[in-house]
């Protein structure tokens, strides 16, 4: 009789302490938006040689977010917001510099995107030519 009290008494400070903190989260957190849970444009990008971030490893990576301000590791966080929150978020709409003259060879260059911009979830890839070819094309987002 005494172990089943005993029991009975674990699994109640056991309830309690599991999910006692989740239903003061989840009171906290009713009063907000969902979309307020993550960051709404934090982003990881890398850049590789290789035809595919699959086949590749990454040779440099930096962090961007752009919410409150634009942050990260990135070089030019200010200007890779910028671009965008132009494009909405659209990585295939980004504009490209237009700069340069770029040879014909091919030693290609991958780039990616992954993480979330205003709440959705990215997965981004893009496979250059070469790297001359990606910083006239490549915008600033992924001038790093």
């Amino acid at each position: 009789m005494r172990n089943t009290a005993r029991l009975a008494a674990a699994g109640t400070l056991l309830t309690a302490a599991v999910f006692g903190p989740l239903g003061g989260s989840a009171l906290a957190t009713s009063t907000q938006s969902p979309s307020s849970l993550y960051a709404p444009s934090a982003l990881t990008l890398t850049f590789a040689h290789g035809e595919s971030a699959a086949a590749s490893t990454p040779e440099r990576a930096v962090t961007l977010s752009c919410t409150p301000k634009p942050t990260g590791s990135h070089p030019k966080p200010k200007e890779a917001c910028e671009q965008l929150q132009a494009a909405n978020g659209n990585f295939n709409a980004l504009p490209g510099s237009g700069q340069g003259y770029c040879t014909m060879e091919y030693n290609p260059v991958v780039v990616t995107a992954q993480g979330v911009w205003e709440g959705k979830r990215v997965n981004y890839e893009r496979t250059f030519g070469n790297d001359c070819v990606k910083k006239a094309e490549g915008m600033a987002v992924f001038d790093f």
